[in-house]
């Protein structure tokens, strides 16, 4: 049997893994998570026997070069949107053996609700300092110049402006976040689903193997 290490051989591994309590945070995702897709790279080496290759991960923790994790709506993303954009966010877990710090939570429809809310107070501040000014300017004169009526003129044009573009573009911007968040957990539930059903599927498989008195085979290799 012959080994070969290299600097340069890796292995990609993908898995499913379920995070119990509360769940964990993504980095990108506006919800918790308890199933993730994991992805990890790690150090590899080959063996060759018999005239085949045999490819095999370093068990060691520390050649463990990256591990992320990402929702099942960010690793539909990755596979299928090629060549567009910086990427799809994921969640970094390990890198070289070592653990990362937890990804943070932020609620992103109670952030997106305080920023629509700021937005808008904002606008009517503007709308009442403009009142304002208009106000002192009657009070001030009798008789309005033809600059002073271009003026409130103007101040009413940027006032609709405001009302009409502002708040409704605000709207949009809340309206998105809710769907993506609806999505994220639609897709949530629909893995959880999918891999319970998985789970029965195969114990109802094994009861059925156990009852036909079928013992599989099952070679182990072991690695040193």
């Amino acid at each position: 049997m012959e080994k070969k290490q290299h600097p340069s051989y890796g292995m990609l591994q993908l898995s499913r893994s379920s995070i119990g309590g509360n769940g964990t945070a993504l980095f990108g995702s506006s919800i918790m998570h308890n199933d993730v897709i994991r992805l990890t790279i790690s150090n590899g080496f080959m063996e060759r026997e018999d005239s085949q290759d045999r490819y095999y991960v370093k068990t060691s923790r520390k050649n463990c070069i990256v591990e992320v994790d990402m929702s099942y709506t960010q690793f539909a993303e990755a596979i299928t949107s090629l060549n567009m954009g910086d990427g799809v966010p994921v969640t970094i877990t390990n890198i070289g053996g070592q653990p990362v710090p937890r990804c943070p939570y932020e609620d992103k429809q109670k952030l997106m609700r305080k920023e629509v809310e700021d937005a808008v107070d904002d606008i009517a501040r503007n709308l009442i300092k403009d009142a304002a000014e208009v106000k002192k300017l009657l009070d001030e004169k009798r008789v309005l110049s033809k600059s002073d009526r271009e003026w409130i003129v103007n101040v009413l044009k940027d006032a609709g402006q405001r009302l009409s573009s502002d708040i409704p573009f605000l709207n949009e911007l809340f309206q998105e976040q809710m769907d993506k968040t609806v999505s994220e957990a639609k897709g949530e539930f629909e893995s959880y689903l999918q891999n319970k059903m998985n789970s029965i599927a195969l114990e109802a498989l094994a009861g059925r193997i156990s009852d036909d008195g079928i013992r599989p085979t099952v070679k182990c290799e072991s690695i040193t």
